[in-house]
C-alpha cells in the first residue's frame, strides 16, 4: 500500500509535545475523566430540578395530578445528583486550571477532547431544547390554541433555562479553548479532537439543516397539491410547518457558526485545509448532500412512472413521497454543488496530503459501492419484469406489480447507474496510469477492499442462485410433479444471477488489470537497472568476479570524474 491507514491523522496522531511520561498521562485522565462525569452528572440533576421546580412554580396540570410523594421523590434525586456532583467537579476542575499554565497541560490531546467532548454535549443538549422551544413558540403564532400548547403552561420557563445553562457552559469551555493560546494551530492529537469536532458538529449541523428546510417545503406542497383524506387533527399542518422551520433555524445557525469559525482557522493556518479531518468533512457534506438528491429523485421519477402506467393518481402520490421528493430535491442539488465545488477548490489552494488522498479513495469507492448497489437492484427488477414476459406462466405479471416492479427498477437504474459510472471511471482513470500515480492508486487499500469485496460478494451470489436454479431443474428431471421450474422463484434468480455475473465480471477483470500493470511497471524496472525478470542460475565464484569487475569500472569512472571537477575548480 502507498499510504497505511496507520499513518492517517485520525487513528494515529503524532505524540503531544512535553509528554512527561505515562504517569502524568494517567494522572491527567483521572482528572479529566471524573471532572467530564460529575459535570454531566450535575447538569443533568439541574436540569431535571429545574423542570420540576417550575412545574410546581406554574402549576402544571402533570404534576397537579402527581402525588405530593412523587415531586419530593424527583427533588430528592435531583437535588441529591446536584449537591454530590458539583462540589467533585469544582474541586477537580480547580486542580486542573491551577496546573494549566504547565507547558504539556494546556496542549495535551486529553485537555482538548475534555472540552471539546463538554462542548458537543452541551451545544446539543441547548440545540435540542431551543428546537422544542421555537417549535412551541411558532405553533402559538401559526394559530394553534394555547391549551394545545407542548410549552404552556410551565415548559418554556425550562426551556429557557435549559437553553441559558448550557449556552453558559458551552461559551465558558469554548473560552478555555482559546485561553489556552494555541486554539487553531493545535499540534497532534490536540488538533485532531478539534478538527473532529468541527467536522461532527458541521456534518450534523448540515443533516438537521436538510431535513428542516425539507420539511417545511413539503408542508407547503402538500398544502397545494391534491392530497388524499388523512385521520389528522386540523392543526397538522401548522404543527408540521414549525417543526421544520424550528429545525432549520437552529440548524443553520449551529452549522454556519462551525462554518465560520474553521474558515477562520484555515485563514489563519492554511495547514488545515488540507487535513485528512477537513476533507473528511467536505466529502462528508457531498455524501449527504448526495443522499439528499439521489434519494428524492428516485422516489419523484417512481412516482411520476407509476402515474405515466396508470397506476394511482397525484393526490396517491403526494400522499406517497411526491411532495417530499420535491421538496427535497432542490436543496440537495444545489448543496451537492457547492461543496463538491468546495472541495475542488481547497484542493486546488491547500494541496494534497497522503491522508487527504486516502480520505478522496475512501469516498469515491464508497459511493461507487452505493451506485452499484442501486444499480443492481434496478436491473433486477427490470430484467425479472422481462424474464416473466416470456416465461409460460407470466406469474410476476399480475394486477398492478409489474408498474411497481418496472417503476422501481427504472427510477434505481435512472439514479444509480450514473453515479455508479462516474466515480467508477474517475478512479479507473487514474488506476490506469503507467507513472507512480497510477501505482499509488492501484495499491491502495480502498481500492482493493472495494475491488474483492464485490468480486466476493458477487461470486456468494451467484453461487447460491444458480444452485437454486440447478436444484429446481433437477427437482424436474426427477419427475417431481409439483415443481414450477419457470415460478417466481427461478425467474428471481436468474434475474439476480445475470446482473451479478455482469458486474462481477467487470470487477475481476479490473483486478486482473490492475496486475497486469503492476507486472508491466516491474519489467520496466528491470529493464533500466539491467536485472533480468527470471532469476538465473549462476556459478557464486562468477558472480562475485563480476561484481568485482563492475566495482572496479565504476571506481575508475568516479576517479575521472574527480579528477574533471579538480580541473575546472582550478581554472575558476
Amino acid at each position: 500500500m502507498s499510504h497505511d491507514l496507520v499513518e492517517s491523522e485520525i487513528l494515529t496522531p503524532s505524540p503531544e509535545p512535553g509528554a512527561t511520561g505515562l504517569l502524568a498521562t494517567i494522572q491527567r485522565l483521572y482528572f479529566y475523566l471524573i471532572a467530564a462525569i460529575s459535570l454531566l452528572v450535575g447538569l443533568s440533576g439541574l436540569l431535571s430540578l429545574l423542570e420540576v421546580l417550575c412545574e410546581i412554580w406554574l402549576g402544571d396540570v402533570g404534576v397537579a395530578v402527581n402525588t405530593a410523594s412523587y415531586v419530593r421523590n424527583v427533588v430528592a434525586r435531583s437535588g441529591g445528583m446536584l449537591l454530590v456532583a458539583a462540589p467533585i467537579f469544582l474541586i477537580h476542575w480547580f486542580y486542573i486550571q491551577r496546573h494549566r499554565t504547565e507547558p504539556t497541560e494546556a496542549a495535551s490531546g486529553i485537555r482538548k477532547f475534555f472540552l471539546y467532548l463538554i462542548s458537543a454535549i452541551t451545544l446539543g443538549w441547548g440545540a435540542s431544547l431551543s428546537i422544542e422551544l421555537l417549535d412551541g413558540v411558532t405553533k402559538l403564532l401559526l394559530g394553534i390554541p394555547i391549551a394545545a400548547s407542548d410549552i404552556w403552561p410551565s415548559q418554556w420557563l425550562f426551556l429557557i433555562l435549559g437553553i441559558l445553562v448550557n449556552g453558559a457552559l458551552l461559551v465558558y469551555f469554548q473560552r478555555q479553548l482559546r485561553a489556552d493560546g494555541d486554539w487553531g494551530q493545535e499540534r497532534g492529537a490536540a488538533g485532531t479532537w478539534r478538527r473532529l469536532y468541527q467536522a461532527v458538529v458541521g456534518l450534523v449541523g448540515l443533516a438537521f439543516f436538510i431535513s428542516g428546510l425539507g420539511i417545511l417545503l413539503e408542508t407547503i406542497l402538500q398544502a397545494v397539491l391534491p392530497s388524499a383524506p388523512r385521520d389528522v387533527d386540523e392543526y397538522w399542518a401548522r404543527g408540521r410547518a414549525s417543526m421544520g422551520f424550528a429545525i432549520l433555524v437552529v440548524s443553520a445557525l449551529v452549522w454556519r457558526f462551525n462554518w465560520l469559525n474553521w474558515q477562520q482557522v484555515i485563514r489563519d493556518n492554511p495547514e488545515d485545509g488540507r487535513t485528512a479531518l477537513r476533507r473528511l468533512y467536505l466529502y462528508g457534506s457531498v455524501i449527504i448532500s448526495a443522499l439528499a438528491t439521489l434519494v428524492p429523485a428516485a422516489v419523484l421519477l417512481r412516482q411520476l412512472l407509476l402515474l405515466l402506467f396508470g397506476v394511482g393518481n397525484v393526490a396517491e402520490s403526494s400522499e406517497n413521497g411526491l411532495a417530499a421528493a420535491l421538496a427535497f430535491l432542490p436543496i440537495g442539488i444545489i448543496l451537492w454543488y457547492w461543496h463538491w465545488r468546495l472541495i475542488r477548490r481547497e484542493a486546488a489552494s491547500y494541496g494534497d496530503t497522503p491522508e487527504s488522498d486516502l480520505v478522496r479513495r475512501i469516498y469515491y469507492y464508497t459511493v461507487a459501492a452505493i451506485g452499484l448497489t442501486l444499480t443492481w437492484f434496478g436491473l433486477v427488477d427490470i430484467l425479472r419484469v422481462l424474464l416473466d414476459l416470456i416465461s409460460p406462466t407470466q406469474t410476476v405479471l399480475s394486477g398492478p406489480f409489474w408498474a411497481e416492479q418496472l417503476a422501481n427498477g427504472l427510477s434505481l437504474l435512472a439514479v444509480g447507474a450514473p453515479v455508479w459510472a462516474l466515480h467508477w471511471r474517475a478512479v479507473q482513470s487514474v488506476a490506469k496510469r503507467p507513472d507512480a500515480v497510477g501505482e499509488a492508486e492501484r495499491s491502495s487499500w480502498p481500492r482493493r477492499l472495494y475491488l474483492y469485496a464485490v468480486a466476493l460478494t458477487g461470486a456468494l451470489i451467484i453461487l447460491y442462485y444458480l444452485t437454486t436454479v440447478a436444484y429446481r431443474f433437477l427437482l424436474l428431471l426427477l419427475g417431481e410433479p409439483n415443481i414450477d421450474l419457470f415460478g417466481a422463484e427461478t425467474v428471481d434468480a436468474l434475474a439476480r444471477s445475470a446482473v451479478t455475473v455482469v458486474f462481477w465480471l467487470v470487477h475481476v477483470l479490473a483486478i486482473r488489470q490492475d496486475g497486469q500493470l503492476e507486472e508491466e511497471v516491474r519489467e520496466e524496472v528491470r529493464e533500466e537497472v539491467g536485472v533480468s525478470a527470471e532469476p538465473l542460475e549462476v556459478d557464486a565464484d562468477a558472480r562475485k568476479a563480476q561484481l568485482e569487475a563492475k566495482i572496479q569500472q565504476l571506481e575508475i569512472q568516479l576517479s575521472d570524474a574527480r579528477a574533471e571537477l579538480a580541473g575546472l575548480e582550478d581554472k575558476e
